[in-house]
């Protein structure tokens, strides 16, 4: 059960899970981590070379009962959880790596990953599983709802702090040029004509979902990607101008009230774990209200 009355909720893309399954150290590290920080429910990305059956014994250890798998290929996303968890939906069809939608302390969670590499394709997804939890979710009286994943997506929020960011723009606009170059105009391009697209997150803000992390956190400090793993042939200025925030917990209004914290875990021991950094929130827990 959540502790002294809060459920705590956190959003994690683990990175290749840990390299297909080869990099116990770094696996050995999180599951300690994860312990520390004693979450109620987890949504996971990139649970790569992890099998129904080695995600529910992984989860044991950090001291979760009850887990669930999209599936056993590719870039699987999953949920553990304290409380069991219901299956609501698996799906596959037109999304890049799937969505999870499944129902634990009396709410129902969506994972996502969406595309890495391009905008329109997010788009297309973003339509698909808003569409999902309007008539699946949203239009259930009383129902409560939290979306989380890497949306590999940025928010119309973070225009500012985007601004601020030029290397992490310059990056993209090299490898769509690159891309355009190999493959011609029908090529992925994750910039919509060399700039940033907000159309994806806006999507899902106009179900309407409050982003907790906007509500909660400090706006110079909204990175969730790179991690410093990847920082190493840049610069600490450039690597810090390479920052966005592509990772989010989003949740119905009717959580709103019931928000305490939210956060972004991007210092400390999560600057190794992953090459994202996990977003976490806290909530006021009454359950059967």
């Amino acid at each position: 059960m959540a502790q002294n009355d809060s459920l705590k909720i956190l959003s994690y893309n683990i990175w290749n899970g840990f390299d297909w399954g080869k990099d116990l150290d770094r696996k050995t590290k999180m599951t300690e981590w994860l312990k520390e920080i004693d979450a109620d429910v987890i949504g996971f990305q990139e649970l790569n070379d992890f099998t129904s059956d080695k995600l529910e014994a992984w989860a044991k250890e950090f001291g979760h009962e009850y887990s669930i798998l999209l599936k056993e290929d590719g870039y699987p996303i999953g949920i553990t959880s304290k409380q069991p968890i219901q299956l609501k939906t698996k799906m596959l069809g037109g999304l890049w790596h799937g969505m999870l939608h499944v129902k634990s302390y009396g709410i129902d969670f969506i994972v996502v990953h969406l595309s890495p590499h391009d905008w329109a394709f997010r788009r297309k997804e973003a339509e698909i599983i808003s569409d999902y939890a309007q008539k699946s979710v949203i239009m259930e009286e009383h129902s409560k709802m939290v979306i989380l994943g890497d949306f590999n997506s940025q928010s119309p929020f973070d225009v500012n702090y985007d601004a601020q960011n030029t290397v992490s723009l310059k990056r993209k606009q090299h490898s769509d040029s690159l891309r355009r170059a190999k493959n011609g105009p029908d090529a992925y391009q994750n910039l919509r004509l060399g700039t940033i697209d907000y159309s994806v997150i806006s999507k899902f803000l106009s179900l309407p979902l409050i982003d907790v992390v906007q509500k909660k956190h400090a706006d110079q400090n909204k990175k969730s990607f790179p991690t410093l793993v990847l920082g190493q042939d840049l610069s600490k200025s450039d690597f810090e101008k390479n920052q966005q925030r592509i990772d989010y917990i989003l949740v119905s209004p009717n959580l709103e009230g019931q928000l305490i914290s939210a956060e972004i875990l991007n210092h400390g021991k999560p600057d190794l774990l992953s090459d994202h950094y996990p977003v976490y929130a806290t909530f006021i827990y009454n359950p059967g209200k």
